[in-house]
């Protein structure tokens, strides 16, 4: 029955996931647009997850519940950190999820912090500068009306 159940959840996210992604629109860059490769990972996803509905196999163990909560934990940070992104800008938002996911995973403090303060203004510089691809560096709430 777990196995059915993983194979609902994660259709429903599939299909959100999707469905998501026909609202993307982007006035320049390719041609395609980023609508593309959302739906390339979607439908398989989709036709994957039913498969495991329809035909389900095996037994699943259930990690422990100190690990679910790691789990859940880090879904959390993932969560704000899309909620976060563009009022804190990019490299921000991408310090905070660094540091936070380390933490999350057993890191240490410091190290956690070191490794976002490195990371994130490294990502903003390479996708922003290097491949062309615009990033807020300030967020919306740096922005004076």
């Amino acid at each position: 029955m777990s196995i059915r159940i993983l194979g609902v959840a994660l259709f429903v996210i599939a299909a959100l996931y999707t469905r998501q992604a026909g609202t993307y629109a982007v006035t320049f860059g390719d041609v395609l647009g980023p609508t593309v490769f959302p739906v390339i990972l979607g439908i398989p996803m989709m036709v994957l997850s039913a498969s495991l509905v329809v035909f389900p196999s095996g037994q699943v163990e259930w990690p422990a519940p100190q690990r679910i909560g790691r789990q859940l934990a880090a879904l959390a940070v993932l969560v704000g950190y899309t909620i976060t992104l563009e009022p804190l800008g990019f490299p921000l938002a991408t310090f905070l999820l660094i540091a936070l996911i380390g933490i999350v995973l057993g890191g240490e403090i410091w190290r956690a912090l070191l490794l976002g303060a490195i990371v994130a203004p490294a990502l903003w510089a390479l996708f922003d500068q290097v491949l062309g691809l615009p990033l807020d560096f300030l967020g919306d709430l740096f922005v004076a009306d």
